[in-house]
């Protein structure tokens, strides 16, 4: 018979910071949300140029440029450590160039006052973890013939397909995964979890993570108006390199798996101002906003402000 063994660990949720007059059990904050409406969205080009401002370098090697592709850093990773076989392969340059990517982008998103932490590397051995989250520990081979690697938390798990991206949103937490290499041994999975969200107003850029194939993971945003109102007008500005659909789901602050509703938004290439309206009585509640670009994109949030 089997030996079952089982331990305790720690469980910290992703934390919002609600108003006084949104109180998380109010009988009006559910009212809110329930008649929560939202426009569609409008966008406005304000440049054709593509040329994000206020990135951070990478905090692991902050001599490199700053860059919202890990390719470039895994350029810069083959040319100055080549393979050789032996001590060094291709996944350890494609997780360290992940991993600089990671580093700048946590310290985009936690200058708001926020805290987004990280690890990544080989699932299998030493494997990956983030505070209370891990991906499970199997071979690269068993993930790829399964079709998928799994996260594990202590709400729950969820799946990984291989060499793609995918989220982990409970009730009270928010994680997010990728995966930029699967080998017959190692498999190389970027592990996010948003410890505290970051609020409206947001006025520094925040990039969006993409790993060295291209994954690119959404970010997610306390969505706060300044007192109470039965209308708001929210307003982001985005940069991307290329023309992309962006897709927006507005999640329940009290219960993060519910989604609210989910709207998309085509953008040009260059920078971008994206505006829409809010309504809801007796007040537009705030909201948590899931913002995903696409694929293959190199986007940075520039501005968000709810008026």
């Amino acid at each position: 018979m089997g030996e079952t063994i089982s331990q305790i660990v720690a469980f910290y949720p992703t934390r919002v910071r609600l108003p006084l007059w949104a109180r998380r059990n109010a009988l009006t904050l559910r009212g809110a949300l329930e008649r929560l409406r939202i426009s569609d969205l409008s966008v406005s080009r304000i440049s054709s140029e593509f040329k994000p401002r206020m990135l951070m370098r990478p905090f692991l090697d902050p001599r490199l440029p700053e860059s919202l592709d890990a390719r470039t850093y895994l350029d810069v990773t083959v040319r100055e450590v080549p393979t050789d076989g032996v001590e060094v392969v291709e996944w350890m340059q494609i997780a360290h160039a992940d991993r600089l990517t990671l580093s700048a982008r946590a310290l985009e998103y936690n200058r708001a006052g926020s805290q987004l932490v990280y690890d990544n590397g080989d699932s299998y051995i030493p494997g990956v973890t983030v505070e209370d989250l891990r991906f499970r520990k199997e071979s690269g081979s068993t993930v790829r013939t399964r079709g998928y690697g799994i996260a594990d938390t202590p709400l729950g798990s969820f799946n990984l397909p291989t060499l793609k991206k995918s989220t982990g949103v409970f009730k009270d937490l928010i994680s997010a995964a990728t995966m930029s290499y699967c080998g017959s041994v190692q498999w190389t999975g970027n592990l996010l979890k948003w410890k505290e969200l970051a609020s409206t107003p947001i006025r520094q850029t925040v990039g969006f993570f993409s790993d060295a194939r291209g994954n690119v993971a959404p970010n997610f945003f306390e969505q706060l108006p300044t007192r109470p109102k039965l209308t708001v007008t929210v307003r982001q500005t985005f940069s991307s390199n290329n023309p992309q659909t962006i897709t927006m789901k507005f999640r329940d602050p009290t219960d993060y798996s519910r989604v609210l509703g989910t709207k998309t938004v085509d953008i040009p290439a260059g920078t971008s101002q994206v505006t829409w309206t809010m309504s809801a009585f007796p007040y537009v509640p705030p909201t948590v906003a899931e913002v995903q670009p696409q694929d293959e994109t190199q986007t940075s949030l520039e501005e968000y402000v709810v008026v």
